[in-house]
Protein backbone atom coordinates (compact mmCIF):
# COMPACT_ATOMS: atom_id res chain seq x y z
CA UNK A 1 0.00 0.00 0.00
CA UNK A 2 1.48 3.42 -0.91
CA UNK A 3 1.30 6.56 1.38
CA UNK A 4 0.55 9.12 -1.26
CA UNK A 5 -2.53 10.03 0.80
CA UNK A 6 -3.19 9.43 4.40
CA UNK A 7 -5.56 6.77 5.16
CA UNK A 8 -7.23 6.71 8.48
CA UNK A 9 -8.69 3.32 8.11
CA UNK A 10 -8.55 0.55 5.45
CA UNK A 11 -11.88 -1.75 3.94
CA UNK A 12 -13.18 -2.55 0.85
CA UNK A 13 -11.02 -4.19 -1.67
CA UNK A 14 -11.81 -3.23 -5.30
CA UNK A 15 -12.59 -6.75 -6.67
CA UNK A 16 -15.87 -5.74 -5.50
CA UNK A 17 -17.82 -3.47 -7.95
CA UNK A 18 -20.86 -1.73 -7.12
CA UNK A 19 -23.82 -4.78 -6.58
CA UNK A 20 -21.36 -7.26 -8.16
CA UNK A 21 -18.20 -9.42 -7.07
CA UNK A 22 -15.86 -9.55 -9.69
CA UNK A 23 -13.66 -12.63 -10.21
CA UNK A 24 -13.70 -13.68 -6.89
CA UNK A 25 -11.93 -17.07 -5.72
CA UNK A 26 -13.73 -19.77 -3.50
CA UNK A 27 -11.10 -19.33 -1.13
CA UNK A 28 -11.81 -15.71 -0.75
CA UNK A 29 -15.80 -15.95 -1.02
CA UNK A 30 -15.24 -18.25 2.09
CA UNK A 31 -13.07 -16.16 3.98
CA UNK A 32 -15.29 -13.09 3.24
CA UNK A 33 -18.14 -14.97 4.37
CA UNK A 34 -16.58 -15.35 7.71
CA UNK A 35 -14.97 -12.25 8.49
CA UNK A 36 -18.64 -11.13 8.12
CA UNK A 37 -20.31 -13.72 9.93
CA UNK A 38 -18.42 -12.92 12.79
CA UNK A 39 -18.27 -9.60 12.47
CA UNK A 40 -21.89 -9.68 12.25
CA UNK A 41 -21.96 -11.84 15.87
CA UNK A 42 -19.71 -9.23 17.45
CA UNK A 43 -21.64 -6.26 16.43
CA UNK A 44 -24.51 -7.69 17.97
CA UNK A 45 -22.86 -9.38 21.14
CA UNK A 46 -21.73 -5.52 21.78
CA UNK A 47 -25.00 -4.11 21.00
CA UNK A 48 -26.48 -6.77 23.63
CA UNK A 49 -23.72 -5.71 26.17
CA UNK A 50 -24.39 -2.20 25.77
CA UNK A 51 -28.10 -2.01 26.42
CA UNK A 52 -28.46 -4.79 28.79
CA UNK A 53 -25.62 -5.53 31.11
CA UNK A 54 -24.28 -1.83 30.91
CA UNK A 55 -27.59 -0.26 31.20
CA UNK A 56 -26.94 1.31 34.56
CA UNK A 57 -24.51 3.83 33.20
CA UNK A 58 -27.22 5.33 30.65
CA UNK A 59 -28.64 8.46 31.88
CA UNK A 60 -29.65 12.04 29.96
CA UNK A 61 -25.08 12.95 30.05
CA UNK A 62 -24.61 9.25 28.53
CA UNK A 63 -27.43 9.58 25.97
CA UNK A 64 -26.55 12.92 24.60
CA UNK A 65 -22.79 11.56 24.47
CA UNK A 66 -23.58 8.49 22.65
CA UNK A 67 -25.97 10.62 20.16
CA UNK A 68 -23.11 13.20 19.47
CA UNK A 69 -20.62 10.24 18.85
CA UNK A 70 -22.79 8.83 16.72
CA UNK A 71 -23.71 12.34 14.47
CA UNK A 72 -19.57 13.13 13.94
CA UNK A 73 -19.22 9.15 12.81
CA UNK A 74 -22.00 9.76 10.20
CA UNK A 75 -21.33 12.83 9.25
CA UNK A 76 -17.55 11.75 8.93
CA UNK A 77 -17.98 8.63 7.28
CA UNK A 78 -20.05 10.53 4.27
CA UNK A 79 -17.77 13.35 3.82
CA UNK A 80 -14.56 11.14 2.98
CA UNK A 81 -11.89 12.88 0.58
CA UNK A 82 -10.74 10.95 -2.27
CA UNK A 83 -7.08 11.09 -2.14
CA UNK A 84 -7.07 8.52 -5.15
CA UNK A 85 -9.75 7.07 -7.04
CA UNK A 86 -9.05 4.23 -4.91
CA UNK A 87 -7.85 5.60 -1.57
CA UNK A 88 -9.88 7.81 0.52
CA UNK A 89 -9.88 9.49 4.06
CA UNK A 90 -12.23 10.36 6.42
CA UNK A 91 -12.09 11.45 9.75
CA UNK A 92 -14.44 8.98 12.08
CA UNK A 93 -11.59 7.19 13.93
CA UNK A 94 -12.26 10.62 15.89
CA UNK A 95 -15.81 9.24 17.14
CA UNK A 96 -14.34 5.57 17.52
CA UNK A 97 -11.60 6.41 19.81
CA UNK A 98 -13.97 8.95 21.81
CA UNK A 99 -16.39 6.31 22.20
CA UNK A 100 -13.88 4.00 23.60
CA UNK A 101 -12.28 6.75 26.07
CA UNK A 102 -15.91 8.10 27.01
CA UNK A 103 -18.31 5.44 26.87
CA UNK A 104 -16.48 2.02 25.79
CA UNK A 105 -15.58 -0.27 23.53
CA UNK A 106 -18.97 -1.81 22.92
CA UNK A 107 -20.61 1.83 22.50
CA UNK A 108 -17.74 2.01 19.59
CA UNK A 109 -18.48 -1.13 18.11
CA UNK A 110 -22.11 -0.47 18.08
CA UNK A 111 -22.08 3.11 16.95
CA UNK A 112 -19.95 1.41 13.91
CA UNK A 113 -22.45 -1.27 13.68
CA UNK A 114 -25.57 0.88 13.68
CA UNK A 115 -23.89 3.65 11.14
CA UNK A 116 -22.72 1.68 8.36
CA UNK A 117 -26.66 1.26 7.01
CA UNK A 118 -26.36 5.25 7.17
CA UNK A 119 -23.63 5.85 4.90
CA UNK A 120 -24.16 7.94 1.88
CA UNK A 121 -20.92 8.48 0.07
CA UNK A 122 -20.23 10.84 -2.99
CA UNK A 123 -18.96 8.74 -5.80
CA UNK A 124 -14.84 9.23 -7.60
CA UNK A 125 -16.89 12.02 -9.87
CA UNK A 126 -18.79 13.68 -7.81
CA UNK A 127 -21.66 12.88 -9.98
CA UNK A 128 -23.61 10.53 -7.61
CA UNK A 129 -23.71 8.61 -4.63
CA UNK A 130 -22.75 5.03 -2.69
CA UNK A 131 -25.08 3.74 -0.24
CA UNK A 132 -26.22 0.42 0.94
CA UNK A 133 -29.35 -0.02 -1.66
CA UNK A 134 -26.20 0.14 -4.44
CA UNK A 135 -23.86 -1.57 -2.75
CA UNK A 136 -22.44 -5.50 -2.97
CA UNK A 137 -24.36 -6.60 0.39
CA UNK A 138 -20.97 -8.98 0.44
CA UNK A 139 -19.18 -5.59 0.46
CA UNK A 140 -20.62 -3.69 3.25
CA UNK A 141 -20.99 -7.31 5.49
CA UNK A 142 -17.01 -7.63 4.93
CA UNK A 143 -15.94 -4.42 5.72
CA UNK A 144 -18.56 -3.88 8.32
CA UNK A 145 -17.23 -7.26 9.87
CA UNK A 146 -13.52 -5.97 9.83
CA UNK A 147 -14.03 -3.06 11.83
CA UNK A 148 -16.12 -4.94 14.36
CA UNK A 149 -13.43 -7.36 14.73
CA UNK A 150 -10.99 -5.22 14.99
CA UNK A 151 -12.43 -2.44 17.08
CA UNK A 152 -13.97 -5.27 19.55
CA UNK A 153 -10.14 -7.28 20.04
CA UNK A 154 -8.29 -3.16 20.06
CA UNK A 155 -11.34 -2.99 23.16
CA UNK A 156 -10.60 -6.21 24.86
CA UNK A 157 -6.71 -4.51 24.99
CA UNK A 158 -7.95 -1.67 26.42
CA UNK A 159 -9.29 -3.11 29.60
CA UNK A 160 -6.21 -5.71 29.38
CA UNK A 161 -4.40 -2.14 29.72
CA UNK A 162 -6.18 -0.68 32.54
CA UNK A 163 -8.44 1.75 30.36
CA UNK A 164 -11.71 2.15 32.28
CA UNK A 165 -14.26 4.30 30.14
CA UNK A 166 -14.81 8.18 31.43
CA UNK A 167 -11.18 7.87 33.32
CA UNK A 168 -9.00 9.40 30.90
CA UNK A 169 -6.42 11.44 33.21
CA UNK A 170 -3.20 11.65 31.31
CA UNK A 171 -0.80 10.56 31.39
CA UNK A 172 -1.96 6.95 32.75
CA UNK A 173 -4.28 6.73 29.88
CA UNK A 174 -1.91 6.58 27.51
CA UNK A 175 -1.02 2.72 27.69
CA UNK A 176 -4.95 1.65 27.00
CA UNK A 177 -4.88 4.16 24.35
CA UNK A 178 -1.65 2.61 22.26
CA UNK A 179 -3.22 -0.98 23.44
CA UNK A 180 -6.24 -0.25 21.40
CA UNK A 181 -4.75 0.97 18.50
CA UNK A 182 -2.01 -1.27 17.81
CA UNK A 183 -4.40 -4.29 18.36
CA UNK A 184 -6.83 -2.54 15.96
CA UNK A 185 -4.58 -1.57 13.50
CA UNK A 186 -2.74 -4.87 13.07
CA UNK A 187 -5.84 -7.17 13.10
CA UNK A 188 -7.69 -4.71 10.86
CA UNK A 189 -4.66 -4.79 8.24
CA UNK A 190 -4.23 -8.16 8.68
CA UNK A 191 -7.86 -9.49 7.64
CA UNK A 192 -7.50 -7.09 4.69
CA UNK A 193 -4.26 -8.53 3.86
CA UNK A 194 -5.75 -12.26 4.23
CA UNK A 195 -8.71 -11.01 1.76
CA UNK A 196 -5.89 -9.90 -1.15
CA UNK A 197 -3.56 -12.66 -0.29
CA UNK A 198 -6.21 -15.49 -1.06
CA UNK A 199 -7.09 -13.56 -3.99
CA UNK A 200 -3.66 -13.69 -5.32
CA UNK A 201 -3.51 -9.37 -5.49
CA UNK A 202 -0.58 -9.17 -2.88
CA UNK A 203 2.12 -10.86 -0.39
CA UNK A 204 1.70 -10.84 2.89
CA UNK A 205 5.38 -9.23 3.48
CA UNK A 206 5.51 -6.37 3.13
CA UNK A 207 2.02 -5.96 2.85
CA UNK A 208 0.79 -5.61 6.56
CA UNK A 209 4.12 -3.23 7.48
CA UNK A 210 3.30 -1.10 4.16
CA UNK A 211 -0.30 -0.81 5.51
CA UNK A 212 0.54 0.02 8.95
CA UNK A 213 3.19 2.72 7.99
CA UNK A 214 1.02 4.28 6.09
CA UNK A 215 -1.63 4.98 8.81
CA UNK A 216 0.70 6.25 11.18
CA UNK A 217 0.88 9.87 10.16
CA UNK A 218 -2.69 10.16 10.25
CA UNK A 219 -2.94 8.13 13.36
CA UNK A 220 -0.58 10.62 15.19
CA UNK A 221 -2.29 13.62 14.07
CA UNK A 222 -5.91 12.44 14.81
CA UNK A 223 -5.37 10.53 18.41
CA UNK A 224 -4.85 13.63 20.08
CA UNK A 225 -7.99 14.74 18.59
CA UNK A 226 -10.02 12.36 19.32
CA UNK A 227 -8.59 12.82 23.20
CA UNK A 228 -9.63 16.23 23.20
CA UNK A 229 -13.05 14.98 21.60
CA UNK A 230 -13.55 12.86 24.79
CA UNK A 231 -12.34 15.12 27.31
CA UNK A 232 -15.00 17.73 25.79
CA UNK A 233 -17.79 15.32 26.34
CA UNK A 234 -17.30 14.41 29.58
CA UNK A 235 -17.44 18.33 30.71
CA UNK A 236 -20.68 20.04 31.52
CA UNK A 237 -22.68 20.56 28.22
CA UNK A 238 -20.04 18.35 26.62
CA UNK A 239 -22.05 17.49 23.27
CA UNK A 240 -22.24 21.29 22.91
CA UNK A 241 -18.62 21.99 23.23
CA UNK A 242 -18.44 18.65 20.20
CA UNK A 243 -20.47 20.01 17.91
CA UNK A 244 -18.52 23.80 18.39
CA UNK A 245 -15.18 21.82 17.76
CA UNK A 246 -16.43 20.22 15.03
CA UNK A 247 -16.83 23.31 13.12
CA UNK A 248 -13.23 23.89 12.39
CA UNK A 249 -12.97 20.47 11.08
CA UNK A 250 -15.02 21.09 8.42
CA UNK A 251 -13.71 23.73 7.08
CA UNK A 252 -10.37 22.25 7.07
CA UNK A 253 -11.90 19.69 5.36
CA UNK A 254 -13.85 21.98 2.72
CA UNK A 255 -9.98 23.72 2.00
CA UNK A 256 -8.63 20.22 2.22
CA UNK A 257 -11.02 18.90 -0.72
CA UNK A 258 -10.43 22.41 -2.78
CA UNK A 259 -6.46 21.31 -2.66
CA UNK A 260 -7.07 17.73 -3.31
CA UNK A 261 -9.26 18.89 -6.67
CA UNK A 262 -6.65 20.81 -8.11
CA UNK A 263 -4.31 17.98 -7.75
CA UNK A 264 -6.51 15.65 -9.72
CA UNK A 265 -6.79 18.54 -11.93
CA UNK A 266 -3.01 18.47 -12.18
CA UNK A 267 -3.51 14.63 -12.67
CA UNK A 268 -5.62 15.21 -15.61
CA UNK A 269 -3.75 17.40 -17.16
CA UNK A 270 -0.83 14.99 -17.22
CA UNK A 271 -3.01 12.14 -19.06
CA UNK A 272 -4.21 14.54 -21.86
CA UNK A 273 -0.54 15.97 -22.66
CA UNK A 274 0.57 12.09 -22.20
CA UNK A 275 -2.66 11.09 -25.03
CA UNK A 276 -1.82 13.79 -27.10
CA UNK A 277 2.14 12.52 -27.37
CA UNK A 278 0.96 9.01 -28.16
CA UNK A 279 -1.61 10.73 -30.38
CA UNK A 280 1.14 12.27 -32.39
CA UNK A 281 2.43 8.76 -33.56
CA UNK A 282 -0.02 5.53 -34.54
CA UNK A 283 2.23 3.11 -33.49
CA UNK A 284 3.36 4.24 -30.18
CA UNK A 285 -0.31 4.68 -29.04
CA UNK A 286 -0.92 3.77 -24.87
CA UNK A 287 3.15 4.23 -25.18
CA UNK A 288 3.48 6.75 -22.36
CA UNK A 289 0.94 5.20 -20.38
CA UNK A 290 3.08 1.27 -20.70
CA UNK A 291 6.24 3.07 -19.82
CA UNK A 292 4.90 4.83 -16.88
CA UNK A 293 3.68 1.23 -15.75
CA UNK A 294 6.83 -0.54 -16.42
CA UNK A 295 8.89 2.03 -15.00
CA UNK A 296 6.89 1.95 -11.66
CA UNK A 297 6.45 -2.10 -11.71
CA UNK A 298 10.87 -2.24 -11.46
CA UNK A 299 11.43 0.51 -9.20
CA UNK A 300 9.44 -1.43 -6.52
CA UNK A 301 10.79 -4.73 -7.59
CA UNK A 302 14.70 -2.81 -7.45
CA UNK A 303 13.29 -1.44 -4.13
CA UNK A 304 13.02 2.29 -4.51
CA UNK A 305 11.12 4.53 -2.22
CA UNK A 306 7.13 5.63 -3.14
CA UNK A 307 8.71 9.12 -3.31
CA UNK A 308 11.16 8.38 -6.12
CA UNK A 309 8.86 5.63 -7.88
CA UNK A 310 5.69 8.10 -7.70
CA UNK A 311 8.45 10.69 -9.46
CA UNK A 312 9.65 8.07 -11.91
CA UNK A 313 5.85 7.44 -13.34
CA UNK A 314 5.06 10.91 -13.44
CA UNK A 315 8.47 11.35 -15.60
CA UNK A 316 7.92 8.39 -17.49
CA UNK A 317 4.57 9.72 -19.14
CA UNK A 318 6.05 13.04 -20.00
CA UNK A 319 9.61 11.36 -21.24
CA UNK A 320 8.45 11.66 -24.90
CA UNK A 321 6.77 15.05 -24.93
CA UNK A 322 9.12 16.40 -26.81
CA UNK A 323 7.89 14.67 -29.94
CA UNK A 324 5.23 16.99 -30.39
CA UNK A 325 7.85 19.25 -31.92
CA UNK A 326 8.57 16.52 -34.52
CA UNK A 327 6.99 16.89 -37.64
CA UNK A 328 4.07 13.59 -38.74
CA UNK A 329 5.89 12.81 -41.84
CA UNK A 330 9.38 11.69 -40.09
CA UNK A 331 7.73 10.12 -37.18
CA UNK A 332 5.63 7.69 -39.44
CA UNK A 333 8.10 6.72 -41.80
CA UNK A 334 8.16 3.18 -42.34
CA UNK A 335 11.61 3.52 -44.18
CA UNK A 336 15.16 3.97 -42.75
CA UNK A 337 15.67 7.69 -41.66
CA UNK A 338 18.17 9.85 -43.25
CA UNK A 339 20.86 10.96 -40.95
CA UNK A 340 18.98 14.55 -41.02
CA UNK A 341 15.33 12.95 -39.78
CA UNK A 342 17.23 10.97 -37.32
CA UNK A 343 19.27 13.87 -35.62
CA UNK A 344 15.61 16.06 -35.49
CA UNK A 345 14.09 12.83 -33.70
CA UNK A 346 16.97 12.50 -31.39
CA UNK A 347 16.87 16.51 -30.03
CA UNK A 348 13.34 15.25 -28.85
CA UNK A 349 14.39 14.86 -25.27
CA UNK A 350 15.84 18.64 -25.44
CA UNK A 351 12.27 19.91 -26.91
CA UNK A 352 10.80 18.08 -24.49
CA UNK A 353 12.60 19.93 -21.32
CA UNK A 354 12.10 23.15 -23.51
CA UNK A 355 8.17 22.52 -23.37
CA UNK A 356 7.88 21.92 -19.74
CA UNK A 357 10.64 24.81 -18.78
CA UNK A 358 7.56 27.27 -18.15
CA UNK A 359 5.79 25.12 -15.99
CA UNK A 360 7.82 24.88 -12.14
CA UNK A 361 5.67 21.72 -11.34
CA UNK A 362 7.95 19.67 -13.61
CA UNK A 363 11.43 20.73 -13.07
CA UNK A 364 12.27 18.09 -10.87
CA UNK A 365 11.11 15.86 -14.38
CA UNK A 366 13.72 17.47 -16.35
CA UNK A 367 17.21 15.13 -16.03
CA UNK A 368 14.55 12.16 -16.92
CA UNK A 369 13.29 13.64 -20.09
CA UNK A 370 16.55 15.29 -21.07
CA UNK A 371 18.55 11.46 -20.54
CA UNK A 372 16.02 8.53 -20.66
CA UNK A 373 17.61 7.69 -24.17
CA UNK A 374 21.35 7.80 -22.77
CA UNK A 375 23.42 3.92 -22.65
CA UNK A 376 25.17 2.96 -19.76
CA UNK A 377 28.27 2.70 -21.65
CA UNK A 378 27.88 6.51 -22.78
CA UNK A 379 26.94 5.49 -26.42
CA UNK A 380 23.35 6.97 -26.42
CA UNK A 381 22.25 11.13 -26.73
CA UNK A 382 21.43 13.27 -26.58
CA UNK A 383 24.80 14.07 -24.53
CA UNK A 384 26.58 10.84 -24.01
CA UNK A 385 26.34 10.37 -20.11
CA UNK A 386 27.71 7.15 -19.00
CA UNK A 387 27.44 5.32 -15.88
CA UNK A 388 26.87 6.33 -12.70
CA UNK A 389 27.11 9.95 -13.66
CA UNK A 390 23.26 9.37 -14.23
CA UNK A 391 20.73 7.82 -11.19
CA UNK A 392 19.49 4.44 -11.32
CA UNK A 393 16.18 5.72 -11.55
CA UNK A 394 16.75 7.20 -15.11
CA UNK A 395 17.86 3.99 -16.69
CA UNK A 396 14.84 2.44 -15.55
CA UNK A 397 12.88 5.10 -17.13
CA UNK A 398 15.11 3.82 -19.98
CA UNK A 399 14.68 0.24 -19.82
CA UNK A 400 11.12 0.41 -19.72
CA UNK A 401 10.68 2.51 -22.56
CA UNK A 402 13.13 0.02 -24.81
CA UNK A 403 11.66 -3.02 -23.48
CA UNK A 404 7.91 -1.31 -24.50
CA UNK A 405 9.93 -0.57 -28.49
CA UNK A 406 10.61 -3.77 -28.34
CA UNK A 407 8.16 -5.83 -27.71
CA UNK A 408 5.63 -3.46 -29.35
CA UNK A 409 4.78 -3.15 -33.06
CA UNK A 410 6.94 -0.66 -34.81
CA UNK A 411 7.11 0.70 -38.71
CA UNK A 412 10.63 -1.01 -38.66
CA UNK A 413 10.38 -3.84 -36.93
CA UNK A 414 7.67 -6.36 -35.66
CA UNK A 415 7.24 -7.30 -31.62
CA UNK A 416 9.25 -9.91 -30.10
CA UNK A 417 8.29 -12.17 -27.12
CA UNK A 418 8.95 -11.39 -23.50
CA UNK A 419 11.25 -13.93 -23.17
CA UNK A 420 13.22 -12.75 -26.29
CA UNK A 421 13.22 -9.22 -24.38
CA UNK A 422 14.48 -10.24 -21.56
CA UNK A 423 17.54 -11.85 -23.74
CA UNK A 424 18.00 -9.07 -25.31
CA UNK A 425 17.76 -6.95 -21.79
CA UNK A 426 20.44 -9.47 -20.63
CA UNK A 427 22.62 -9.01 -24.04
CA UNK A 428 22.84 -5.46 -23.63
CA UNK A 429 23.53 -5.57 -19.53
CA UNK A 430 26.39 -2.60 -19.48
CA UNK A 431 26.39 -1.52 -22.84
CA UNK A 432 22.77 0.12 -23.29
CA UNK A 433 21.42 -0.81 -19.78
CA UNK A 434 22.47 -0.81 -16.33
CA UNK A 435 23.45 -4.17 -14.97
CA UNK A 436 21.07 -4.45 -12.40
CA UNK A 437 18.49 -2.51 -14.10
CA UNK A 438 18.91 -5.35 -17.14
CA UNK A 439 18.63 -8.40 -15.06
CA UNK A 440 15.44 -6.75 -12.70
CA UNK A 441 13.41 -5.93 -16.09
CA UNK A 442 14.78 -9.54 -17.80
CA UNK A 443 13.54 -11.40 -14.23
CA UNK A 444 10.52 -9.64 -14.82
CA UNK A 445 9.98 -10.24 -18.14
CA UNK A 446 10.62 -13.84 -17.59
CA UNK A 447 7.63 -14.59 -14.76
CA UNK A 448 5.62 -12.06 -16.54
CA UNK A 449 5.13 -9.51 -13.54
CA UNK A 450 6.09 -7.10 -15.70
CA UNK A 451 3.59 -7.90 -18.73
CA UNK A 452 0.36 -8.46 -16.33
CA UNK A 453 -2.52 -6.25 -18.21
CA UNK A 454 -2.05 -2.63 -17.86
CA UNK A 455 -5.16 -0.80 -16.01
CA UNK A 456 -7.25 1.91 -18.00
CA UNK A 457 -5.89 4.20 -15.20
CA UNK A 458 -2.39 3.88 -15.25
CA UNK A 459 -1.48 6.82 -13.33
CA UNK A 460 -2.76 5.12 -9.85
CA UNK A 461 -1.45 1.62 -10.68
CA UNK A 462 0.34 0.10 -8.10
CA UNK A 463 -0.04 -3.88 -7.74
CA UNK A 464 1.68 -3.13 -3.96
CA UNK A 465 -0.68 -0.42 -3.15
CA UNK A 466 -3.98 -1.92 -1.74
CA UNK A 467 -7.40 -0.67 -3.31
CA UNK A 468 -8.53 0.85 0.03
CA UNK A 469 -11.08 3.12 1.87
CA UNK A 470 -11.54 4.46 5.01
CA UNK A 471 -13.84 3.29 7.68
Amino acid sequence: MGTDGQILWLSVPLFFQGKDVVHVKTASKWYVAGVSAVGLIVGLYCAYILFTAQIGMWNGETIGRMITLTILCVLCRCLPLYIREDCTVDLSFLSILAAVLVLGPEAAVTMVFITTPLEIIPTEDGKGYYHILNTAPVKTFFNMGNRNISFYAGGLAYYAAGGVPGKIGLPSILPAILAFLLCALVLNSSILTGCFRLQGICRVNPTIFQMLWGLVPSILCTVPVGYFISFLLLRSSGPWLTMLFVLPLLLARFSFKLYLDSQHQHINIIRTLAAAIDAKDHYTRGHSQRVSVYSARIARRMGLSSKRTDRLQLAALFHDIGKIAVPDEILNKRGWLTQEERARIQNHPRDGVRILENMDSYTELYPYILHHHEFYNGHGYPDGTAGDDLPVDIYILSAADAYDAITSDRPYHKGVSPQKAAEIMLEESGKQFHPEVARTVAAMAADGSIFEPIPADSWSEDPDREPVSTC
